[in-house]
């Protein structure tokens, strides 16, 4: 065996072009491998529309929670929304969540929540998601910033 590549070794010395395309064929299988070594496994996060929030005090606006989901295999380009619970799991004073836990489908799998402005301040939502809740493992947080500003007056009211 060890003499055989020391043959190979010779050959390749001799016809420096093959040795190229042996070198770029080799470091093409790596690099490829690597790819694909980095993204092996199933990746799970949540995204939020819009990711930070101002309202007035009585205004409601939606809010979308999704919980995404990266198959085996490909880059994050190539995720998609995934069915899934999704809670709320703080408590705010400054704004009103509806509803603060949610179940989606595969045929509708964005959780639409609708945030109302109670009194002045700022708060940070943050949601909890997974797509297997009894697992607990598997859930993911994320979080957002809600700013409530007081009602403009009227104009020639004081």
């Amino acid at each position: 065996m060890i003499e055989r590549l020391k043959k190979e070794v010779t050959a390749l010395r001799a016809n420096p072009k093959r040795a190229v395309v042996v070198l770029g064929g080799g470091v093409l299988v790596v690099a490829g491998l690597s790819v694909l070594w980095r993204n092996r496994s199933v990746e799970t996060w949540l995204e939020v529309q819009p990711v930070e929030l101002q309202l007035s005090v009585g205004a409601s606006q939606p809010v979308s929670v999704s919980l995404m989901r990266k198959p085996r295999f490909r880059g994050r380009g190539g995720a998609e929304s995934s069915q899934g619970t999704f809670q709320l799991i703080s408590f705010p004073r400054a704004v009103d969540v509806a509803p603060t836990t949610l179940v989606t489908t595969g045929a509708s799998p964005r959780a639409e929540l609708k945030v109302t402005g109670l009194r002045a301040g700022e708060e940070e939502l943050i949601f909890a998601g997974s797509n297997t809740p009894t697992d607990e493992p598997s859930w993911r947080t994320l979080s957002m910033r809600v700013v409530v500003v007081p009602a403009s007056t009227q104009p020639g009211r004081r």
